[in-house]
């Protein structure tokens, strides 16, 4: 059965309307209609079936791990299930995403797709991907983490699942802070609130020998970072609960808020407003705090001697000392043009790469956090007081299991992330942005340009 899609207008990126035209590789199975393995049972057949695996090209880590991995499982699986990988890059554009779109509509989607947690309403909505909970034995999802398994569910169906996750934190360089007698939280009941992380990097910036050293780097693209990493500023929220309206909430009250906090960072000297994101990883670094994502630390790891002496703190707090902090991660699921011949194959893949041991794998080679919530009582590094990542990994246990807090669910995510971060970066570079009155204005152009572009899409 051939199911046509109306997926999403990317308006906002100037390239006109990439929708879907079809996919399909066979019906979808109802909810409770079970067709998978049961736990413990082994996977046999005829003759050994080919799975096409596509995700976007990670760090030197992330490769090591993943190509490591699907050798394992080949090797375990030889004569059953053999995959083929492909990689593609994704960049500042999301090219992944956009290859994503062509391959929907010429039928030609990989069995198996690697996507970012928050597109799983776009393309769980648009057909893209098929409800795995058909294969998933009962239980399986039990031992991740609550908000991971939210963030791979649309309308009450599992599209997916994760192997590690992510979230935002402040980075800091020991040496910097030290020199002027700044004391980090350490604990989470204590950690700055977004005042308190102004005041200080404002105190932070100086002028050091013959280079500008500033206070905190917020630096990233303008496809999502921007996004991800300030959501929480906008304490009422920016869409409404049903992920489809945007206007009263991105350009609220609360919104322009949170738009005149970050100008302000600009204009009382805070930030660099073109910062670059190795700014801080250098020697001698020109920031001396940066608002980063996990999914640096393995690369800090391996520049070694040529790094800073780096630590973490947790993600700034609201006034009364809350903390939502962004997280959501890359998931795993199965498309459309997978044949039903194959997808029971496609999902003992899936359950191999999101085991324990293959979550706590991927977790330590990428120093990412783990999706499965008991490893962080048996990882050392997130346990173990004497483990020398201790002090890393303990304050990213702590904010991911308490103060989680998912990058809005909605079918229209692409054009939704992408001008809210194009409107943050213009808040943040251009002087045009002095005032509430002109915050609020582009504000509102963000919110007309989402609001319209989720009006296209069919809701299925």
């Amino acid at each position: 059965m051939k199911k046509f899609l109306a997926v999403i207008c990317a308006l906002a990126l100037g390239a006109g309307c990439m929708l879907f035209a079809a996919c399909g590789g066979g019906s979808t199975a109802g909810s409770g209609e079970f067709l998978g393995l049961e736990e413990g049972e082994e996977f046999v057949t005829d003759e050994e079936i080919a799975l096409t695996f596509t995700r976007p090209t990670g760090n030197d880590a992330q490769e090591a791990w993943w190509s490591e991995t699907i050798a394992a499982f080949n090797e375990k699986y030889e004569g059953r299930i053999r995959v083929s990988e492909t990689t593609v890059t994704r960049g500042n554009s999301r090219e992944y995403e956009q290859r994503i779109s062509i391959w929907a509509a010429s039928d030609s989607l990989p069995d198996v797709l690697y996507v970012d947690g928050p597109f799983i309403s776009n393309y769980a909505n648009s057909g893209v991907l098929i409800p795995i909970d058909n294969y998933i034995y009962e239980g399986y999802t039990d031992g991740f983490l609550e908000y991971v398994n939210e963030q791979n569910t649309y309308n009450d169906r599992l599209y997916a699942l994760s192997i590690v996750d992510s979230t935002v934190v402040l980075f800091y360089n020991k040496d910097v802070l030290a020199d002027e007698n700044v004391t980090v939280p350490t604990e989470l009941e204590g950690a700055w609130t977004w005042d308190e992380l102004k005041t200080t990097a404002e105190e932070l910036t100086a002028r050091v020998g013959s280079r500008k050293r500033y206070g905190l780097q917020i630096a990233g693209d303008a496809g999502e970072w921007l996004s991800y990493v300030f959501t929480p500023l906008w304490e009422e929220g920016v869409i409404s609960s049903d992920g489809l309206t945007t206007t009263g909430y991105l350009n609220g009250d609360a919104g322009i808020d949170a738009g005149v906090y970050l100008r302000s960072l600009v204009d009382d000297g805070a930030v660099y407003a073109s910062a670059t994101s190795s700014d801080f990883s250098a020697e001698s670094p020109a920031a001396s705090m940066a608002l980063m994502g996990t999914q640096n630390i393995s690369e800090f790891f391996e520049l070694g001697d040529e790094m800073c002496d780096w630590g973490v703190t947790f993600y700034p707090a609201s006034e009364d000392g809350s903390i939502s902090a962004p997280c959501g991660g890359w998931t795993l699921g199965i498309t459309n043009d997978c044949s039903e011949g194959k997808r029971v194959a496609a999902s003992e893949f899936i359950k191999y790469l999101t085991s324990a041991e293959s979550c706590e794998s991927c977790a330590r080679a990428t120093s990412s956090p783990p999706s499965r919530t008991a490893l962080y009582d048996t990882m050392p590094e997130y346990s173990d007081p004497s483990n020398e990542y201790y002090e890393i990994f303990s304050i990213i246990k702590e904010q991911i299991v308490t103060c989680a807090q998912l990058r809005p669910k909605t079918v229209g995510y692409e054009v939704f992330s992408t001008e809210m971060s194009k409107a943050i970066k213009d808040i943040l570079t251009s002087s045009n942005y002095g005032s509430r009155d002109s915050i609020r204005t582009r504000l509102t152009t963000a919110a007309t340009t989402i609001d319209a572009s989720i009006e296209q899409i069919k809701i299925y």
